[in-house]
């Protein structure tokens, strides 16, 4: 910044020494424009969603003059790749999808912008605050890579236990308290003829993820952070250990509706929402995946996974994972137009017209607070409120994908009696150390 404000004052200098000059003179830096804005130049803005758009009436707001179209773009790869090629891409991109963009490929070709200006930049509803310091904590690591921010992944992501409230009221349940409470529940359930527990038996991520959310609430953040480090023996970690051996209880005690291990992602769901299981693992996308077929009086909502005992380590927290990754690229012909974008999409404003009208959840702190919502979204909401700093994260299901793969494979097999938990820990671990000592894979940290 400090060349770009020499150069600025120089060609000022310029047009008083000569007398006069017809030539524009680009804006100064400052807190209302960080990113010396042409408020005359259109924004090239191509995104995957309808809410990528939303930020393009505050742009226009604060520069009236600006173009900014959103073109909605379902199949982004085939359409932006070959402006990528050409050297010509976007100034602002959303990417989301079955067609989103390979990130990964795009930052090694040096394609994509380092967003820490902007996130250090002032907040679009506060220029004594920077823009990073409004925003969720650890949702930003989603977007590094070695290190540098290449990507703001917007949408929040809260995972938990579905059910249906109005159900619960109807028999008398109470949401568990404890992982004790939760099989007890189980219990009552199977005694109702009701399957206590569905998921997505050929996605078994989603057991995964309930392991590795029930050991860190056990054991505190480090324990996801040594297994995304790859450290030796994460796997083997006393925390983990009680959570896979909690989680097959439920198999164990026959507390899994029929037929769970065949269903996909969207028959479990169909399963859940038509009454034929009374809880169900999944993240807040659930009620806009399934739009339609969540019958009126069910009253969907979502309870944190309980701890195994009355005195966790994170006693309120929930696994949220920050998606949808916006990104300027770095050959963009109105780049400051395209930081600019974000920083407008980061505002409170626009924010919760996102979860207003997309209900979606975002990583700007504190912005859906207050809003009318449904049971489901709002039962989220008051998840991610209420865990604060508590925020249960992990990275190597990116970082690592293959490896992931594996070890979601290895819980579904578990869950279904083909492992012992020692055969499963051993596995996960084994691949895990043959993971860290492969040099072809390229390796992220966590501090």
């Amino acid at each position: 910044m400090l060349k770009r404000r020499t150069l600025l004052q120089g060609a000022l200098a310029g047009a008083v020494l000569s007398g006069c000059s017809t030539t524009p003179v680009a804006p100064l830096v400052s807190k209302d424009n960080p990113f010396t804005v042409d408020g005359n130049a259109p924004v090239d803005l191509v995104i995957s969603e309808e809410y990528g758009g939303f930020a393009a009436a505050a742009y226009r707001k604060r520069y009236a003059a600006a173009v900014v179209t959103p073109k909605l773009a379902p199949q982004l790869s085939g359409q932006l790749l070959p402006r990528f090629a050409a050297g010509n891409p976007p100034d602002v991109v959303l990417s989301t999808g079955d067609d989103e963009l390979e990130l990964g490929r795009l930052v090694k070709e040096g394609q994509l912008t380092d967003l820490q200006q902007l996130l250090d930049a002032p907040s679009w509803d506060n220029p004594n605050a920077a823009v990073k310091d409004q925003l969720l904590p650890d949702m930003l690591n989603f977007g590094r890579y070695d290190g540098t921010q290449r990507t703001v992944n917007y949408i929040a992501s809260v995972y938990g236990i579905w059910y249906s409230a109005s159900l619960f009221q109807r028999n008398g349940w109470e949401v568990p308290r404890t992982w004790t409470d939760l099989l007890a529940l189980g219990a009552d359930m199977k005694a109702a003829k009701l399957g206590p527990f569905i998921y997505a038996g050929t996605h078994p991520y989603y057991l995964l993820e309930l392991v590795l959310t029930l050991a860190a609430k056990t054991g505190g953040p480090d324990v996801v952070k040594r297994i995304d480090n790859l450290e030796g023996g994460a796997w083997k970690d006393e925390s983990v250990t009680k959570a896979i051996i909690a989680v097959g209880e439920l198999a164990k005690r026959g507390l899994l509706a029929a037929g769970t291990a065949a269903y996909d992602h969207i028959g479990s769901q169909k399963r859940f929402l038509a009454g034929k299981a009374g809880m169900l693992p999944c993240g807040n996308w659930l009620e806009n995946e399934m739009k339609g077929l969540v019958p009126q009086d069910f009253a969907l909502t979502m309870f944190a996974v309980p701890p195994l005992d009355s005195s966790p380590a994170l006693a309120s927290g929930v696994h949220v994972a920050a998606t949808a990754p916006f990104l300027v690229p770095d050959k963009a012909r109105n780049k400051a137009g395209g930081l600019e974008y974000l920083r407008a999409l980061l505002s409170a404003d626009v924010a919760a017209q996102v979860t207003s009208e997309a209900s979606q959840l975002t990583i700007v702190r504190g912005a859906a607070d207050g809003l009318e919502m449904g049971s489901a979204l709002r039962s989220a909401r008051d998840l991610l409120s209420a865990a604060g700093d508590q925020l249960i994260v992990w990275y190597f299901d990116d970082w690592y994908p293959q490896f992931a793969d594996a070890a979601a494979t290895a819980t579904g097999q578990f869950m279904a009696g083909g492992l012992q938990q020692s055969e499963w820990t051993a596995r996960i671990q084994a691949a895990a150390d043959k993971l860290e000592q492969d040099s072809a894979v390229t390796k992220y940290h966590r501090e």
